[in-house]
């Protein structure tokens, strides 16, 4: 079954050629920036630039002037063209063998009856030829490790290469979950920009990337299902293979009239989807911040085998505000055993306590072994499941906190190891350091508590 459903959406992840219908040299036409995209990740297939008022080459491809003219069995096509002339290209597209399209016009279903009408006739010429279609009314798709990029955003091919995978009903809160994830320095393997859904669900997309060997973690923004009961089914699924973090919009009066008019969705009430997604296995967050920090969490190995916390700082507000969201969402941070204890204590200042959470105050930023002695110590403890250090940075101008011996302390005790690096974003590369020697940071504390409440409710999703 997962190789079938693999192939099923090859052409559209892997294509081995893409048309791009309305492409241009007029940089104010969408149809340009289409095809730029296309190109912008050095892409290796065959490229079909179409355009009736082509000249001999388009952005300095061979173009043509017509879908009649290409070759048969092209793998995706790229609709840059008016609502009005997307029907007959996709019925031309079909003729010619297309496996599947990308269309970015609206005017269809979210546009009322005439456009659910147009939408139905869309979908049955697609089907006629087995074409899956992502869209209409969307930003498209990228594959950031084959450097497939089928959208209207040549910035998309910057984003680093992971495996967080990104379905999004709105193309805009997709792009506020991207632009959130590449903050905190995740990389990417897949996004879907869904739209309208002509024929293609968010059960097709969770039952691919279930599958998909480049993708480990699934991030859903949701604002409305048809068949929810079909997507509750496979998400249930694909939640027992991969975590799968859903953000879901569009509860009050003004939100769900405009998921209606946006792609056409309409909204349940909050509680239902709540339920379904809990009894499914699937984790709900409240924004994209959130889910950015939870992917980070599950795509650096940071699940905890338990509950418990070993925080520790040289600054105690911070800790403060950590520990009261992490013990509201049932996170624990134990007192150290008593030999653990008594060995702490030989080396923090004499009038810090050796506790859970640890203050160790300023002396612990001037000399920062102080965390990694602690820490070496207190993942020894069978209650204790990962620790969490909090430390303010010095910004070049003073200590630097010690990530590489983190990083590796954690290893041996096999055991995540968190940071609350607190500074600026516009002052990273102590966070991008730490997170390539292996260590979990974060630049706030509310990020790091809601991260380990939602790592202890991630796992007693799954053991429900």
């Amino acid at each position: 079954m997962g190789s079938e459903v693999l192939e099923k959406f090859r052409p559209l992840f892997q294509p081995r050629s893409i048309a791009v219908i309305g492409a241009t040299d007029n940089p104010f036409k969408l149809g340009y920036h289409a095809l730029a995209a296309v190109t912008s990740t050095g892409y290796a297939g065959e490229v079909y630039p179409v355009n009736p008022h082509a000249e001999a080459t388009i952005q300095g491809i061979k173009a043509y002037r017509s879908i009649t003219e290409l070759p048969h069995g092209i793998d995706l096509y790229v609709y840059a063209v008016p609502e009005v002339q997307v029907l007959s290209s996709v019925r031309e597209a079909v003729e010619r063998g297309g496996r599947a399209g990308v269309i970015f016009a609206g005017g269809f279903r979210e546009t009322g009856e005439e456009g659910r009408r147009l939408q139905e006739e869309l979908v049955r010429i697609a089907d006629s030829g087995g074409m899956k279609l992502i869209g209409p009314n969307c930003i498209g798709v990228l594959n950031a490790k084959d450097g497939v990029n089928a959208t209207f955003a040549s910035p998309l091919a910057w984003f680093p290469k992971g495996d967080v995978s990104v379905v999004s009903q709105s193309g805009g809160m997709g792009n506020c979950i991207l632009n959130e994830l590449m903050d905190e320095r995740v990389g990417i393997a897949k996004f879907v920009s869904i739209g309208n859904r002509a024929n293609v669900e968010f059960a097709d997309m969770v039952e691919y990337l279930a599958e998909d060997p480049d993708t480990a973690v699934i991030c859903l923004f949701i604002e409305g299902l048809d068949r929810g009961d079909d997507f509750l089914r496979r998400a249930r699924e694909a939640a027992r293979k991969k975590p799968v973090i859903v953000y879901n919009r569009g509860f009050t009066e003004s939100s769900s009239r405009t998921a209606l008019s946006h792609t056409g969705s309409v909204a349940s009430s909050e509680a239902v989807y709540r339920g379904a997604f809990a009894q499914a296995g699937l984790l709900q967050v409240e924004s994209a911040s959130e889910m950015a920090c939870l992917a980070k969490a599950l795509s650096m190995g940071g699940v905890p085998r338990g509950s418990g916390v070993f925080i520790s700082t040289h600054t105690a507000g911070p800790v403060i505000a950590i520990t009261d969201i992490c013990e509201r969402g049932g996170v624990r941070f134990p007192p150290l055993r008593p030999d653990i204890a008594r060995a702490i204590q030989e080396f923090i200042p004499r009038h810090a306590l050796a506790d859970n959470p640890l203050d160790m105050f300023a002396f612990a930023w001037t000399d920062n072994s102080l965390y990694l002695r602690a820490a070496d110590l207190a993942l020894r403890q069978e209650d204790i499941h990962c620790a969490v250090a909090v430390f303010v940075t010095g910004a070049g101008a003073g200590p630097t906190f010690p990530a590489r011996e983190y990083a590796e302390i954690g290893k041996k005790h096999g055991k995540p190891v968190f940071l609350c690096l607190v500074a600026p974003a516009i002052l990273s590369q102590e966070m991008e350091d730490a997170q390539k020697a292996g260590v979990i940071a974060y630049n706030t504390p509310e990020k790091v508590g809601r991260a380990l409440v939602n790592l202890k409710r991630l796992s007693g999703l799954r053991n429900s």
